[in-house]
């Protein structure tokens, strides 16, 4: 009787997140400051298609759902080292000089707990045109940088909250700007295995003024559901989000333990249609993941470090 009690209010509470989406998503639009964090964050997350805001249980949480380093019982760190759409399966060719790098840390403790997402994007030998001539020979670079401070912890057993303030700077040629906004998000796990996850980005959304103009990022609501089957060896996740005035975008993935300390993922995600797959292995306190990520203009290789401190 539990079960079903706990299923039926499971499936309410679903729906009503579906709900939400659309009806926040429905009204106001932004322009595409820091679209550079849309990469997210951690080869893990990525790894499995970006469905993470109901997982987020590692030092990668407070860039997905804030809410999950209230789960957390060990300081970790992640260090992630990437250049996207490098390769190119088909052509051999894929895009030049572009590296996209993240540094993730968790800290819990016994007033909360704490974390620090920071991410970098370079963009090199970008070439100036000034009209229908070519090229002038001169180049510059486009650098951004996006850092994220967390804060979370547990209302009761079943339900943790977080926050994020987020600042975001760009630097493209000789102009700079730079904006700070703010996220929010919860977890609510009703049973062991089920977890429901809702995210509201950018409720105060970055402004960067660069030349004339002024951008920013426009507010996101995400929401999902993990679930995890034969004792926590396989773990699925599925989530849906969407931003002010434009299409939601849907993200699923999985990832499957066959042996002790080994991690097989897979997911993909309609919001850059990226199909990515994934490995990981555990040595004590270190785990080591490898990610790969298939797009239409190349593939994207990623590496990371993580550091659990027991």
């Amino acid at each position: 009787m539990m079960l079903k009690t706990y299923i039926i209010n499971s499936l309410a509470i679903l729906t009503v997140l579906i709900f939400c989406v659309n009806i926040y998503g429905s009204a106001g639009d932004g322009g595409d400051a820091g679209a550079f964090l849309k990469n997210g964050i951690g080869v893990r997350p990525i790894s499995m298609g970006k469905a993470f805001v109901a997982v987020a249980d590692d030092a990668n949480a407070g860039y997905w759902n804030p809410a999950g380093l209230a789960k957390l019982n060990h300081p970790e760190m992640s260090f992630m080292y990437s250049n996207p759409m490098n390769y190119d399966i088909i052509g051999g060719g894929g895009v030049k000089d572009i590296g996209y790098h993240t540094l993730s840390i968790a800290y819990p403790s016994s007033f909360g707990s704490m974390g620090l997402n920071v991410a970098y994007l370079s963009v090199g030998d970008i070439f100036v045109v000034k009209d229908a001539t070519g090229p002038t020979g001169e180049k510059f670079q486009d650098k951004e940088l996006g850092i994220i401070a967390s804060y979370a912890n547990s209302i009761t057993e079943q339900i943790q909250i977080g926050l994020n303030l987020k600042f975001v700077r760009q630097s493209l040629w000789d102009k700079k700007g730079s904006g700070m906004g703010l996220d929010i998000g919860g977890i609510y796990e009703p049973m062991y295995n089920l977890t429901f996850g809702i995210m509201l980005n950018d409720i105060v959304s970055p402004k960067i003024k660069l030349i004339e103009n002024s951008y920013s990022i426009p507010r996101k609501l995400t929401a999902g559901l993990s679930y995890k089957l034969m004792d926590d060896k396989i773990l699925t996740s599925v989530s849906v989000d969407k931003a002010g005035g434009r299409s939601p975008n849907f993200h699923i993935g999985t990832e499957v333990s066959p042996v002790k300390d080994l991690f097989i993922r897979a997911g993909y995600t309609t919001d850059t249609g990226e199909l990515s797959a994934g490995i990981g292995f555990r040595i004590s306190i270190i785990r080591l993941d490898y990610g790969l990520g298939l797009l239409s203009l190349g593939s994207t290789h990623r590496l990371s470090f993580t550091m659990a401190l027991q």
